[in-house]
């Protein structure tokens, strides 16, 4: 679970996840953002979008720039 939006879904992220892991995060502009959970299911991602909400930035490498 990653609890700071990011703009785009970090690659870092996605390459931890084994067979049957979870990432859940927000992703979206700085003021809005939408839940992502993506599920790896024998490697391959499957995306689903739960939706509005709103959480800080993510700030580095990955996420925003200050």
């Amino acid at each position: 679970i990653v609890t700071a939006a990011a703009p785009s879904i970090p690659q870092s992220l996605l390459n931890e996840l084994d067979d049957n892991g979870i990432l859940v995060i927000p992703t979206g502009s700085k003021f809005m953002q939408d839940l992502i959970v993506i599920k790896n299911k024998n490697g391959e991602f499957v995306r689903n979008n739960y939706g509005g909400c709103t959480f800080v930035p993510l700030i580095g490498k990955e996420g925003w720039q200050m």
